[in-house]
């Protein structure tokens, strides 16, 4: 079975559509045969009467009956037809449209007054509603008529009623099936309605999804939104202990460093060297762990940064330092470029690659931003050779040692493209030195 709803409810209102119309058809053909069958006998009553007065006014002359007025009487095989027998003597008049063809009248007859419905066989061999009174009472002989219709004629009828009632049926279909798709576009309209909500959600223009579903989903909303606040209350607190771990661990470092200083001033370098590289690791593992555990991603609510100023904001930091001081430090991101995500993340994402083309660059770094959340942070310094370029991305590795730092400010940076699922990419700057493009998947707006 299909998984699209949409498409459940198309066949659904098709096969219902289906059903309804067989059934009200063949309501419908019941109805109506059944009136043509009620019309029929209460003509045939008619004809009767009007034969009975006939018979009375030919004054016992039956062969000169004159004809009745419904020319099918006179044609033959119409399947109109009437009968007049005289019980004592056997004898029987027909009306033209038998051909000669005598009905098989029942073998009790009517009293007096009295009228009795008949299935009779007819001249073509098929069954006939046929009407038997006497007539003795009006011309004073023993007669029993019979007045006749064949089946035939009614289906005729019923058919010709079926063939113009299809098209009022086709249009009755056609109207039952737009209602089916309407009232299922109208079903499927809270799904919709949640999934704009979610995109909302995601994109921080609301905090909860209560309120945005219908009442029926109130209670699905009221779940979703617990299990945020529960994931949100897990994150929080999972940073919260990150952050009381890596503080924790900087005593026992510290401790280490001031160990490391004392053998080397006993003359014990290997030792100290030893102890200050384990001490340096643990460092920048935990810097590392820190900074991932203050990653909030793109599900941070309230999360439209506008970009320029924030990475204006981290160049000038940056260029009061010593070490950017010396650099010229530009920025080309439009003004009324917003993105959407965490203002610390973005801080910290722009922070290690600024900070880490500040080390390297030997007089300028740019950072640039174009359409589609693409970001680019170049240097004219040494660059990274293509076949380094992976191990520039590897945690706490340091291509160059006699450049200080810890290794982590790529790393770091990828760890929060991850976090927003895009994309890091190292190459070569216009100016020789590295370009460090980074690809949000999240939506960027002008203005």
């Amino acid at each position: 079975m299909t998984r699209s709803l949409r498409a459940r409810f198309a066949w659904a209102g098709l096969a219902m559509t289906a059903m309804v119309m067989l059934v009200l058809g063949l309501v419908l053909q019941g109805l109506f045969e059944r009136h043509v069958e009620r019309e029929a006998e209460a003509q045939l009553e008619a004809d009767l009467r009007v034969l009975g007065r006939v018979v009375a006014s030919s004054e016992g002359v039956w062969t000169r009956l004159p004809p009745l007025p419904d020319p099918r009487f006179l044609e033959p095989y119409s399947g109109l037809y009437w009968q007049v027998r005289d019980a004592r003597t056997g004898e029987t008049w027909r009306s033209p449209s038998l051909g000669g063809f005598t009905l098989e009248m029942q073998a009790t007859p009517p009293r007096p007054g009295e009228v009795h419905r008949l299935i009779l066989r007819g001249p073509e061999g098929g069954k006939m509603i046929a009407l038997e009174r006497p007539l003795g009472e009006a011309v004073g002989a023993d007669l029993r008529a019979v007045v006749a219709v064949d089946r035939k004629v009614l289906r005729a009828a019923n058919r010709a009623f079926l063939w113009e009632f299809l098209p009022v049926l086709g249009l009755l279909a056609l109207a039952l099936l737009l209602a089916s798709l309407v009232q299922g576009v109208i079903a499927l309209r809270p799904i919709a309605d949640a999934r704009r909500a979610l995109a909302a959600l995601r994109a921080g223009q609301r905090e909860r999804l209560s309120g945005a579903l219908p009442a029926e989903l109130d209670g699905l909303a009221q779940d979703f939104d617990a299990l945020l606040e529960g994931q949100r209350r897990a994150s929080r607190i999972a940073r919260e202990r990150a952050a009381d771990l890596a503080h924790g661990l900087r005593t026992p470092l510290a401790l280490l460093g001031a160990r490391a200083r004392e053998l080397e001033g006993r003359g014990e370098a290997e030792a100290a060297k030893e102890l200050h590289d384990l001490a340096a690791a643990m460092e920048a593992r935990i810097a590392r762990e820190l900074a991932r555990a203050h990653i909030h991603g793109p599900a941070r609510l309230g999360g439209r940064v506008v970009l320029a100023p924030l990475a204006r904001r981290i160049t000038e930091a940056l260029a009061r330092s010593p070490a950017g001081a010396r650099l010229a430090w530009e920025v080309a991101v439009p003004e009324a470029l917003t993105l959407l995500g965490d203002e610390g993340d973005l801080l910290e994402l722009l922070g290690s690659l600024l900070d880490n083309a500040g080390k390297w660059a030997r007089g300028r770094v740019r950072v640039t931003a174009g359409p589609g959340a693409v970001i680019r942070v170049e240097d004219d310094g040494p660059g990274i050779a293509p076949q380094e370029r992976r191990a520039a991305l590897t945690r706490g590795v340091r291509l160059d040692a006699s450049v200080s730092g810890t290794g982590l400010g790529l790393a770091i940076a990828q760890d929060i493209v991850a976090a927003y699922g895009g994309t890091l990419e190292l190459d070569a700057s216009e100016w020789g030195g590295l370009c460090v493009r980074i690809t949000l998947p999240v939506s960027a707006t002008a203005g």
